[in-house]
């Protein structure tokens, strides 16, 4: 008897530790998603499980839409000049990293990148990935001369990430100075620079493609 209680609590146990992105999301202490109440976002994911996108009202007046969602990652549309995107990572078999991507619109998308422990802590010593900044984005080729010329003609950069791939395990940086400079001052540039890097997810890790 004492046997078959015994693995029944290691059997829940096991069962509480396998957390989904919905209940992250469900569990987020108002930081994040502080125009979403609690409440909303329950009624966000019953509406996805049943095959509706739904706008739902925010705090501010304007609307909220759930609009990607599996087991380990979520997208949503916070308003017309914000999106949040959030992947987990396995980072043990204990415990799991949260990525957040927050994208806003200026109008150019600008995004910043930040990993959360399993209880909401953002994360101080641990740091799958660096923010890339436009240097991340020059082509082997390109020399002093041309770097400083990127410099000069776009002297703040905005980079956009988002991820993709089947399982979302690809993370992509775009720099988006073809959208910022007017087309002949990016035609000037181009030949040093790409356009996006990709970084493929492994377990907590981001490799670079």
């Amino acid at each position: 008897m004492k046997r078959i209680i015994l693995i029944t609590v290691m059997a829940l146990a096991l069962v509480a530790q396998a957390r989904t992105v919905r209940d992250f999301f469900a569990s987020e202490p108002d930081d994040l998603f502080m125009l979403l109440p609690h409440n909303a976002r329950l009624d966000m994911l019953d509406y996805y499980d049943s095959g509706q996108t739904v706008d739902m009202r925010n705090n501010l007046g304007d609307s909220t839409r759930l609009i990607g969602l599996t087991d380990n990652y979520l997208k949503v549309q916070m308003s017309s000049a914000k999106h949040v995107e959030i992947r987990l990572l396995n980072w043990s078999k204990r415990d799991t990293i949260i990525a957040v991507v927050e994208t806003v619109f200026t109008p150019v998308p600008d995004s910043r990148i930040t990993f959360y422990n399993s209880n909401w802590s953002p994360l101080e010593t641990i740091r799958p990935l660096k923010m890339p900044t436009i240097d991340d984005f020059f082509l082997p080729a390109a020399n002093r001369d041309m770097r400083n010329k990127v410099h000069a003609a776009a002297p703040f950069f905005c980079i956009e990430l988002t991820f993709t791939g089947a399982d979302h395990d690809v993370l992509v940086a775009r720099h988006n100075l073809r959208r910022f400079l007017d087309a002949d001052d990016y035609a000037a540039i181009a030949p040093a620079l790409r356009e996006s890097i990709s970084y493929q997810i492994k377990g907590a890790k981001f490799k670079k493609l």
